[in-house]
């Protein structure tokens, strides 16, 4: 029986030959043997003249070794048995289709014929994503048998990711243990493109959470380390988003080398829902910011802006006071659609209203007030899939709860003592929730300012866009974000100065 074919032209596609199930049977036994080890369960067999003369599975975790492939360890296998790093008349049969690393280890061993069972669409190099075997001006040419097995090394695959999946899920339940008078929204209701790119990071043992998981996306990872390199930016994202609402400007300003971190607030998103709304409100919020800033080490010699939206602009400016009276101030507020807390609008105030008042309230329905057409129907659908049912809502009753205090309160007088801390207020033209006032805008914007303790500088935009502008316009948004560096220009960046009286 030949286990090869020498190959003409560019090696090109072979139909299976007598014998290839038998061979890759036995590559599958060396993948179960990497899925035994806790490695992606892929196998490899060199086969000369009716004999295995090479045998590997992937384990580049356990050796240390980014190239401990499949298809590597069983070349280096046949190399040495055979005292010739020149594999001619060998076939190598392999569970997964090879990635370019190991397609060009192929061609350079000199192998007549390569054979896979199921195809790589992410990194395969056999035609998946590229085809290294069909480039005419190499000078070697390897043919290529795709799909025998197919089923069986997929099998394996879907199998062992489904058993890590299953793992992970445990380890982050021991890690993060579910409190009795608490809820967790499933996974499976978050579509991963509608969240910010950033890693999610979770945590739980900090003093304000009180044993609740906490979800924040940060650019940084999980516990990074404290680091001066680069501005970074805080992103709170107004009731009922959460942090998918800053993806398109997270991703832009992550781009250029800026520390992104974007937490759900508790109650909201993936982090851990109470079940009744008392054990939550504006205090637990801030104080929760407070560790975030604390544990994330997030300041640093290019220090932290602060982005508020819509509804959260009200917290924002207490964390900007807070840290200041804590001696540590932050370097900028960016608050983008905020409410005018002196004369909110109709549609705006009836939404607080419905949140705490009716329990089967259609979320995605009363958020259509403030969407411009279809526009944001993915993402509204998103932030109403997030309570299943009425009893995870009790987050959305306390944060409507405290924000309609907010608005029935007199208006405060600014702070005593101001600091120079720069703020930029982002205003959408379309926005019916958070509109900025018909008249008077200079005596408004100067209130805004003042209740987070600044004494400017001060500078507006309007820029189209609706009442979710982090993802209606976040390309006007992220060349306003140049404000916050030293010596920018408001006029440069398309912004109006303005004076705090």
């Amino acid at each position: 029986m030949a286990d090869s074919l020498v190959p003409t032209g560019t090696g090109g596609q072979l139909p299976p030959q007598p014998g290839d199930a038998h061979w890759m049977g036995a590559a599958l036994e060396q993948a179960r043997a990497a899925a035994q080890a806790g490695e992606v369960p892929v196998g490899a067999v060199v086969v000369r003249d009716g004999q295995i003369v090479g045998r590997g599975f992937n384990h580049p975790i356990g050796a240390h070794d980014p190239s401990a492939h499949a298809e590597i360890e069983a070349l280096r296998n046949a190399a040495k048995r055979l005292g010739n790093y020149r594999l001619d008349g060998c076939t190598l049969y392999v569970t997964l289709e090879p990635c370019a690393m190991c397609a060009g280890a192929i061609l350079h061993a000199r192998l007549d014929r390569v054979v896979w069972g199921a195809a790589e669409p992410r990194t395969g190099a056999g035609g998946s994503v590229l085809d290294l075997f069909a480039q005419a001006a190499l000078n070697h040419h390897t043919a290529v048998t795709a799909g025998v097995l197919e089923d069986e090394a997929a099998a394996l695959l879907t199998a062992f990711f489904g058993q890590r999946r299953v793992q992970q899920k445990q380890q982050a339940l021991a890690s993060h243990p579910l409190r009795d008078d608490a809820l967790r929204t499933p996974d499976a209701l978050f579509a991963p493109a509608l969240d910010c790119g950033c890693p999610s990071c979770f945590y739980s043992d900090w003093p304000a959470l009180g044993g609740l998981r906490l979800h924040a996306k940060d650019s940084a990872g999980q516990n990074p380390a404290p680091s001066d390199a680069a501005r970074q930016w805080l992103l709170l994202p107004g009731l009922p988003a959460q942090q998918g609402l800053f993806r398109e400007l997270a991703a832009g300003l992550a781009a250029r080398g800026d520390r992104v971190v974007a937490p759900d607030w508790l109650g909201l998103g993936r982090s851990d829902k109470p079940k009744k709304d008392q054990r939550l409100g504006d205090a637990q919020q801030l104080a929760m910011l407070q560790d975030l800033i604390q544990h994330l080490h997030l300041g640093g010699e290019q220090g932290l802006v602060i982005v508020a939206h819509g509804d959260a602009a009200r917290l924002a400016q207490a964390l900007v006071l807070q840290q200041a009276a804590l001696g540590k101030p932050v370097q900028g507020l960016w608050l983008i659609n905020p409410p005018n807390a002196a004369a909110p609008s109709a549609d705006y105030r009836l939404w607080l209203e419905q949140v705490a008042r009716k329990p089967a309230l259609d979320i995605a329905a009363a958020l259509g007030r403030s969407a411009m057409g279809d526009e944001m129907d993915a993402d509204r659908q998103q932030w109403a899939a997030q309570f299943p049912d009425k009893g995870y809502r009790a987050g959305l009753r306390a944060w409507a709860r405290d924000a309609l205090a907010g608005l029935d309160a007199p208006v405060m007088a600014p702070a005593a003592s101001a600091q120079a801390l720069p703020v930029l207020v982002s205003l959408g033209e379309q926005a019916r929730w958070w509109p900025a006032p018909a008249d008077g805008l200079d005596a408004w914007l100067a209130a805004v300012a003042t209740a987070a303790g600044s004494a400017g500088p001060l500078a507006w935009q309007r820029c189209a866009g609706g009442d979710w502008l982090p993802l209606q316009n976040s390309a006007a948004l992220l060349q306003a974000s140049g404000f916050f560096e030293a010596g920018a220009k408001p006029a440069a960046l398309g912004l109006v100065a303005a004076a705090l009286r």
